[in-house]
């Protein structure tokens, strides 16, 4: 059965190459959401109130030796994460191809021999004759199809957005040492 020549053109290319995109932007979104639960479990408590880490170490404040501690919010001593696809390649290949091969071959075969023997004593005729037909058909088809899609996703830690740098900058602010 011989390829529909319009086969490629009935491939729906709007949901090949349209579920890998909206696949990319639903990772997008997760990400995005995944980085809101990072900061919700990491940087804050059950009131929403900055978790904050205290270090307690020595210094030498007028050559005396004196015990301090540094408060800091957790939130700017720990990496955020901040994924994002920077970029997405999809490629898809089609490759249709058909070979059709009928091959006819039709003989036919004559045979004719006469003999003929007469005998007059007995009165004997012989004769004899043959006759022989021969037909062969050969059909075969073949048809190859190849499909194939690669989707290639980079993803990268992206810069801290503007608003959080500004949150972060602020609770830097209210770091104290004691």
């Amino acid at each position: 059965m011989p390829v529909n020549p319009n086969e490629i053109a009935n491939i729906n290319f709007s949901a090949m190459l349209g579920k890998p995109l909206t696949a990319v932007i639903d990772a997008q979104a997760a990400a995005a959401l995944s980085t809101v639960d990072f900061i919700n479990e990491v940087g804050l408590d059950d009131l929403g109130k900055v978790k904050n880490v205290s270090f307690i170490y020595s210094k030498l404040i007028d050559g005396i030796s004196t015990e301090v501690t540094l408060t800091t919010p957790l939130l700017t001593i720990v990496p955020i994460p901040f994924m994002r696809v920077a970029d997405t390649t999809i490629d898809f290949n089609a490759k249709i191809s058909s070979v059709t091969k009928v091959t006819t071959t039709t003989s036919h075969k004559l045979d004719l021999s006469a003999e003929l023997s007469l005998r007059w004593a007995w009165g004997r005729f012989d004769f004899k004759g043959s006759y022989s037909y021969q037909k062969k058909n050969t059909y075969s088809d073949e048809s190859k199809r190849s499909y194939s899609m690669n989707v290639r996703i980079h993803a990268v830690q992206d810069e801290l957005p503007a608003g959080m740098s500004r949150v972060l900058d602020m609770l830097e602010e209210s770091i104290i040492e004691s």
